[in-house]
């Protein structure tokens, strides 16, 4: 395993893609073990032919046609007359937008872009500082792969073999958790910087404002109820959200035709083709780990410093944040799942309280310097430096690691909706 840790990290320090890594390194290890070509070739494959893993493309769809459907302006504009009036109110109707939004696409990078595209103009023009619209957004954004419906989820509850469905009612009470932080944050910030109020909106207009956007709102109902009450599984209801954003966005937002397809389609194929070949390449390295037993290496190694489940916790999340930082969620996820979910499982950690504790951390990895992808997004959108925007992000950044520790250490908050909906 040190042979095959040494090839991985010596193919990323001369800049080989990630997907090379994890295959070359999987390749050089199982020649050098003697294990066949052809087995590896098996694992790579077996790892894609799993039912729960057809959600990924299907979710990824689901969120391209409705964004393609017309949906943000909508429910920006929701948010905005919602909150508008209270001190900070864009800034906090930016948060709650980027919170609906990710109960529709589940994704951290789309949501920060289309949000951010709207807001963050709209904040600068009401005279709030860039830095902080554009760092808020970014933070905000985190929200997307932590409220259901979540692509890092399904790639952990499958490599795991935990239950997507109790994952994604998990992940409730921790993204409101982090939504509510960063909302106290911005209104602090607000009220310390004197940043400007929107005249309150009539009640009328904030109905008729909840209406248009009420179709987008109903989405993550769908999903989630249609789990919850058994008339689908996390699968097929990948597949219902595709048909409901396809009827929403063609009969009600009427911005979706049959021209604006290939695009849609174009953009939800390569997205999940980047993580599909992540999973796939990251199979011979599961299978590597459980051959060595290298979980069980680490459990009597870790034996020998604590057998604490909070003190595990606690060097689990030192260890993630130092992953997250240079590597994306979805590959860093693949590879820290098959060596932490068995040492949660010795110590009698709960397997979707570890989830969603993995997840959220390896999501924040999208918003620090100097490689993450929201804050490269967030950049290229606004023309701020990365220098600027590094800076301006920690504030809100370390708000998100209050709710990581909070949602580390109150198990309650990840296993209460599943055990009560779910059963034990």
């Amino acid at each position: 395993m040190t042979f095959f840790l040494t090839t991985f990290v010596g193919l990323l320090c001369i800049s080989a893609p990630i997907v090379v890594a994890l295959g070359g390194c999987a390749l050089v290890y199982g020649l050098y073990s003697g294990v066949s070509t052809t087995s590896l070739i098996q694992s790579v494959f077996g790892g894609l032919a799993s039912f729960p893993m057809l959600a990924i493309p299907l979710f990824m769809l689901a969120g391209n046609l409705m964004t393609e459907g017309g949906i943000t302006a909508d429910m920006v504009r929701f948010a905005r007359l919602l909150l508008g009036s209270v001190r900070g109110g864009l800034g906090l109707a930016t948060i709650l937008a980027c919170g609906i939004f990710a109960a529709i696409t589940g994704a951290a990078v789309a949501c920060a872009v289309a949000i951010g595209m709207v807001m963050i103009p709209a904040m600068v023009k009401a005279g709030y500082d860039e830095d902080v619209a554009a760092a808020m957004t970014a933070a905000a954004s985190c929200m997307g792969p932590i409220i259901p419906p979540s692509i890092p989820f399904i790639v952990y509850g499958v490599t795991a073999n935990v239950s997507i469905g109790a994952l994604f009612v998990g992940g409730i009470f921790p993204g409101i958790l982090m939504g509510v932080l960063l909302m106290i944050y911005m209104y602090y910030v607000a009220v310390k910087r004197k940043y400007p109020l929107d005249a309150k909106a009539p009640v009328k207009d904030v109905i008729i404002a909840g209406f248009k956007a009420l179709p987008a709102l109903f989405m993550p109902v769908l999903i989630l109820g249609g789990i919850l009450s058994g008339m689908f599984t996390p699968t097929e209801a990948a597949g219902v959200a595709c048909v409901y954003a396809a009827v929403v966005g063609i009969f009600f937002y009427r911005k979706l035709n049959i021209k604006s397809l290939p695009d849609v389609l174009f953009k939800a194929g390569l997205e999940s083709g980047m993580v599909m070949l992540l999973i796939a390449m990251s199979e011979p390295f599961a299978w590597f780990v459980a051959l060595d037993q290298i979980p069980q290496l680490v459990i009597d190694w870790l034996s020998t410093i604590t057998t604490s489940p909070y003190m595990i916790l606690f060097l689990t999340n030192i260890f993630l944040i130092i992953i997250g930082i240079p590597m994306e969620t979805v590959p860093a996820l693949v590879i820290v799942t098959p060596v932490l979910a068995p040492i949660a499982a010795h110590v009698g950690i709960d397997p979707v309280h570890m989830g969603i504790v993995i997840c959220l951390n390896l999501v924040l990895g999208l918003i620090t310097p100097p490689v993450g992808a929201v804050l490269f997004s967030v950049c290229g959108m606004t023309g701020m430096s990365l220098d600027r925007l590094s800076r301006a992000i920690w504030p809100p950044f370390l708000v998100t690691l209050v709710a990581l520790a909070i949602v580390t250490y109150v198990p309650w908050l990840s296993t209460f909706l599943p055990g009560l909906l779910m059963g034990p």
